[in-house]
């Protein structure tokens, strides 16, 4: 380098570019400037100017599947590649297109393709989205409108056309909200729901949009709207079950409109709940499962079930969830025992008093009438005597508060005119509403309820009548569901609203999935846990995100939640006995219920007791056997659980052939017990175990622990290959096209056995064959097509070392262009991009990913992949501010409440977090704990004035508000009496 002079050359050193760029450039460059200086950035903005726009297909590249969707539009520069079309490119360059020419191409090649196929929905759409490249490319305001009326005009002109395109009507309406008032988009809304009341879709946009106004917005109208809904839903179900549809369990457009009927349902539950009206939501979930899952076994019209709901209901019987708790058939049986009962003593003390007294003896002497009349006088005299002293007491008490209230200068009279001018005032308040909606969430029962249980009566007075959940206030949104399918699906989703611990329990491409995501408030359990599994390794990193907006689940915060959690999972499990995503969420809420410290004690001896009940009266269900198996072991009796998964193996042969078929998902959950003991290096032989237990399946032997205790001979390993590649022959062959649990869990015991015969190569070919099997339309949609995959890539990362990292990363992108929305995949990219050094590539993906399907899933990754980065500030509020302006993310009360935080923790900004905070109310109206972070986070930012002033605006919007701040200022003047 120094050309043997020991010094460096004059001639490189002249050439070295000191600007910090490092590269080499010559003095011609130099004075022309870089292609993104000022002087080539301000050319390149001239619409007079020619531009070349390459086209990939020109050059003959061709993109592999699994990168197609990540990188768009992107070029690459292969010379040799390039130079075959040197021709074409000349006449790129010497033709070229001013803008101007460019919008007239397009819209004379649209217009031509339009008169060729005016069916074509996507062409139409296509068409009207190009409108927004001339939006975006100026900044001119009348530009902008002239292309917005464009754009609606196209649209309403396809609409007319297709008049029952969905895809069309919405991309109208979104295009409506840059010109039309609030007046006319709801008229808008209000003709497109009449015509298409039995969409799902449609409703739910509505309702997204009707919550985005916050002029118009109150608890009580957005209520009456998803009532409205959902009981148009309700009828386009019924229409669809008098057709008869729906009497089988494949009826695809049966079990979607009764899903969708769930979703809405439990978006409703969930808007009282963020509104703080917490007991009507929990009383519609207790409703709501009693009505579909509790009804008696008897054909009734729809008018007698909810008259004899209406009587359970206020009996004051113990409801789903609570203590003591039958369920509504059990109850509507005891009460009909009771009943014949009470008759036959009837019956019975008639006839004997027939007997004895020889005939009817009804006469009696009639009362006189001074009599009454002295009995009535007495009790008016003792009723007139209580009254008084009520009266008395609550004079006392009212002067009592007016007499406190006067030393600080206010009135009882005054009411809500009165300001509260010590912001300290409001920073307690907001602590004791914040217990107080910890604490009240469970409905109480009215007086009139026929209840024995004294705690549970209250007075109709006061505050107290919010707390109260009539018949009247759950009536309209009561509903019968038919399709297994529905039923476990409003189940799952009432647990994971109240953060039960359930494991994944549908595809992340649902609708329910990405609806209570996009609906958190808080980040806690799984998605925090995949969050911080992102950064493995560097928890300095994960700590950020938990500490702006993390959270502990429901149930920890009250003894009373475990309970009532555990009581659930105890009672649906009754019911939906066939579903192994229960068990294991039934044996955790059976010791967070019992246990003070929760799984932290790491016992887990109620869950274990609970075990071993069960089993007693479920010896045939192989689910319950493996989650009891797998209980022992995470209460570390690794021992006990052999003992039980052998027990159940060994027994497989005297159980019935179709308990026998889901054989492959308790060998699954043995093997990967054993291999995970083996990975952490607890037992040296827990592989070898493994091994014999898939040798087991694959051969189809009976298995028995002492089968291969001297070893595995080579012919049992060709044997056991053999059935494995017979086994997902029938798995091909009879799912036809949509692979089932036990299909998956089949495959990836087959993949397991080649990775310890064969090596992860061999594995990686049987998950690909596997992924194959399931017709591509069904893969999207499909649970156990995304937990193959998933296995696939924790298959990959273990092996990382052996595998090239670019195989694992193109193996991850495959899986979240068909699962955008999976925490786990998005996670191990982050893991394999940071691994490799790449942190351009993971911004660029990131920036891709939001592009084509955001969600508040997305940027919660990409900020969590830049909040620990030193002068990273510039890109996170890029990410804030392009997140909260999409119209699929612009509602996240999450990601609201995390740039406020960001604002005020990290960034040290107050001015622009109250800013922020503004721009929040204003696009959730309906969250009380986005309202709450004002007074908790922003108490000394905020004016005392402007907090009292949100108080009455949360009054006039109808959240539920518990405590008054006069409670407060009674207080302080105590401790100043008492002082």
């Amino acid at each position: 380098m120094y050309g043997g002079s020991g010094r460096p050359s004059s001639q490189r050193l002249k050439r070295i570019d000191v600007g910090g760029d490092g590269m080499v450039e010559d003095e011609a460059v130099k004075s022309a400037g870089r292609y993104w200086s000022p002087k080539f950035s301000s050319l390149e903005r001239k619409r007079k100017l020619r531009h070349v726009r390459l086209c990939k297909e020109r050059f003959g590249f061709k993109q592999k599947e699994h990168n197609s969707a990540a990188l768009g539009d992107f070029v690459p520069l292969e010379f040799e590649k390039a130079v075959q079309n040197t021709s074409s490119v000349a006449e790129d360059v010497d033709a070229g297109e001013t803008w101007q020419e460019y919008v007239t191409r397009k819209t004379k090649e649209y217009n031509e393709q339009i008169r060729e196929r005016s069916r074509d929905e996507s062409l139409w759409i296509s068409f009207a989205n190009f409108q927004d490249e001339l939006i975006q490319a100026t900044e001119k305001k009348a530009v902008v409108q002239q292309a917005v009326e464009k754009k609606v005009a196209i649209l309403e002109k396809a609409l007319h056309i297709l008049p029952d395109s969905e895809d069309l009507l919405l991309l109208y309406l979104e295009s409506c909200q840059r010109r039309d008032t609030a007046a006319a988009l709801v008229s808008k809304w209000e003709d497109a729901v009449s015509r298409h009341s039995s969409s799902f879709r449609m409703w739910r946009e509505f309702l997204r949009f009707r919550c985005s106004q916050f002029s118009a917005f109150s608890v009580s109208s957005l209520r009456a709207l998803y009532i409205r809904a959902f009981q148009s839903l309700v009828a386009s179900r019924n229409r669809l079950h008098a057709k008869g549809l729906g009497r089988g369990e494949d009826d695809v457009n049966y079990v979607e409109a009764e899903q969708g009927l769930v979703s809405i349902f439990v978006d409703l539950c969930r808007f009282n709940w963020q509104a703080g009206h917490h007991e009507l939501a929990v009383g519609l979930f207790q409703a709501g499962i009693e009505y579909s899952l509790f009804s008696p076994p008897i054909q009734l019209t729809e008018s007698n079930k909810l008259r004899l709901f209406e009587a359970f209901w206020s009996s004051g019987a113990p409801r789903i969830g609570e203590d003591g708790a039958l369920g509504w058939v059990t109850w509507l049986e005891k009460e009909e025992e009771q009943l014949q009962r009470a008759r036959e003593v009837n019956l019975s003390g008639d006839d004997s008093e027939e007997q004895q007294d020889g005939g009817w003896t009804g006469w009696s002497e009639p009362e006189k009438e001074d009599s009454r009349t002295d009995v009535s006088l007495d009790n008016d005299a003792v009723d007139m005597e209580e009254d008084t002293e009520a009266d008395a007491d609550v004079v006392m008490e009212e002067e009592d508060d007016a007499a406190l209230l006067e030393k600080l200068g206010l009135s009882l009279d005054a009411g809500k005119d009165v300001e509260v001018n010590d912001v300290t005032v409001w920073r307690r308040w907001v602590k004791r509403e914040a217990q107080r909606d910890r604490e009240q969430w469970l409905p109480l029962r009215s007086k009139y309820a026929k209840d024995t249980r004294d705690d549970v009566d209250i007075e109709d007075d006061g505050d107290e009548l919010e707390r109260i959940v009539d018949f009247e206030d759950i009536k309209e949104s009561l509903f019968t569901l038919h399709s297994k399918q529905a039923r476990s699906s409003l189940v799952c989703q009432i647990l994971d609203f109240w953060d039960g611990p359930l494991s994944e329990w549908c595809c992340s491409n649902a609708w329910s999935y990405r609806s209570a995501l996009e609906s958190l408030e808080s980040l806690k359990g799984t998605l925090l846990a995949d969050v911080n599994d992102a950064e493995r390794g560097d928890l300095s990193r994960s700590k950020y995100l938990a500490g702006l907006v993390g959270d502990s689940p429901w149930y920890e915060k009250s003894q009373a939640g475990a309970r009532f959690l555990r009581n659930t999972f105890f009672a649906v499990r009754t019911v939906l006995t066939d579903d192994r995503r229960l068990l294991r969420g039934l044996f955790l809420a059976e010791d967070l219920a019992t246990e003070e410290t929760g799984l932290a004690a790491g016992s887990m001896s109620a869950s274990r007791a609970l075990g071993k009940k069960l089993l007693k009266t479920h010896r045939q269900d192989l689910s319950m056997w493996g989650a009891y198996a797998c209980i022992e072991a995470a209460a570390g009796n690794i021992t006990a659980a052999r003992k039980i998964f052998d027990t159940a193996l060994a027994s497989l042969g005297a159980l019935p052939k179709e308990v026998q078929q889901d054989a492959p998902i308790l060998y699954l959950a043995y093997a990967d017990l054993e291999l995970a003991r083996s990975s952490c290096g607890a037992d040296t032989g827990a592989e070898q175990r493994a091994l014999c237990i898939l040798c087991s399946l694959g051969s189809g032997s009976e298995y028995s622990p002492q089968s291969f205790a001297d070893g595995i001979p080579a012919t049992q390993l060709l044997k056991s290959h053999r059935g494995f590649r017979e086994q997902l022959q029938r798995v091909r062959t009879s799912d036809r096209g949509n692979l089932s649990e036990k299909g998956a869990a089949l495959i990836t015991c087959a993949a397991l056995f080649e990775q310890l015969t064969s090596g992860w190569e061999a594995a990686a070919s049987i998950f690909e064959e596997g992924l194959a099997m399931t017709l591509p339309g069904n893969r999207q949609q499909s649970f156990e097509c995304e937990v193959l995959h998933l296995r696939y890539v924790n298959t990959l990362e273990k092996f990382k070392q052996a595998a090239k990292p670019a195989r694992l990363r193109s193996t991850i992108l495959r899986g979240l262009v068909q699962y955008p929305c999976n925490a786990k995949l998005t996670g191990a990219y982050i893991r394999s991009a940071s691994q490799s050094g790449m942190s351009h590539k993971l911004r660029r993906f990131f920036d891709d990913a939001s592009k084509r399907s955001p969600s508040t899933m997305l940027w919660l990754f990409a900020l969590s992949c830049e909040l620990w980065r030193p002068g990273a500030g510039p890109r996170i509020h890029s990410l804030f501010e392009r997140a909260l302006e999409s119209k699929e993310t612009r509602q996240s009360v999450l990601l609201w409440r995390c740039y406020i935080a960001y604002e005020l923790h990290v960034a040290s900004n107050p001015d622009a977090a109250r800013r922020v905070y503004f721009r929040a109310i204003h696009a959730c109206p309906w969250s009380k704990a986005l309202w709450a972070d004002g007074f908790r986070k922003l108490g000394l930012i905020l004016s005392a004035k402007e907090q009292s002033e949100f108080v009455d605006i949360m009054r006039e919007k109808e959240l539920r508000i518990r405590t008054d701040v006069y409670e407060i200022l009674l207080e302080d003047a105590e401790d100043d009496t008492l002082g």
